[in-house]
């Protein structure tokens, strides 16, 4: 990762958004969408940004919204299959050889969270996942190698949904949340509407 391997960045923006009762990436806060929030924050670090949505009509309405971002807009190849279903998505689009994963829920990632991230060592690992010190993992605000795409395909193929299961198949080096972010604030999602009294 040191010599700038990580030039993609790929933001889940897919989901229903069922406990909000609307799109998340697209709720205004402090007068910004969400995404534009942290396409702010990323796009001095990354030269490719990859946002993966749903479906065609949610890609119009992110279209109509960033048409004058430099961002690569693309729906889920294999539909109805949550986040990792995005994942696979972004992997098998991105230029480089790594991406770093961001949910469109979480407008507060630092800097410092990004740029601990990019320089991390991953030379024998197939990416980086943040862990709470109960073990708990923080899977979509991760670092993936394209390589695991073929793996992440295989368990869509077995119904299998959840982005966590991913770190049982792979090799992921697992970094403290607070050695990626001291603050925390890179992993305070918005998933209800009294979340954005924060």
């Amino acid at each position: 990762m040191e010599d700038n391997s990580i030039l993609s960045a790929i933001i889940l923006c897919g989901g229903h958004s069922k406990r909000m009762g609307t799109d998340k990436g697209l709720i205004i806060l402090d007068g910004k969408p969400l995404i534009a929030r942290i396409l702010d924050k990323i796009k001095p670090y990354f030269d490719e940004i990859l946002i993966i949505l749903r479906d065609e009509q949610q890609k119009k309405q992110y279209l109509r919204l960033l048409k004058d971002e430099n961002v690569k807009i693309f729906t889920d190849i294999i539909k109805g299959k949550g986040p990792l279903g995005g994942l696979l998505t972004g992997l098998l689009n991105i230029k480089s050889e790594y991406a770093l994963v961001l949910p469109c829920d979480s407008p507060f990632i630092t800097r410092e969270f990004i740029e601990n991230c990019i320089k991390m060592n991953l030379e024998e690992y197939d990416g980086i996942i943040p862990v709470w010190g109960d073990g708990r993992l923080e899977p979509l605000h991760g670092i993936y190698n394209q390589r695991v795409a073929g793996r992440i395909r295989k368990l869509l193929l077995e119904d299998e949904r959840r982005v966590s299961s991913l770190a049982k198949i792979i090799k992921p080096r697992l970094v403290l949340v607070e050695e990626l972010d001291p603050s925390l604030e890179s992993f305070k999602n918005v998933n209800r509407p009294e979340d954005l009294k924060i």
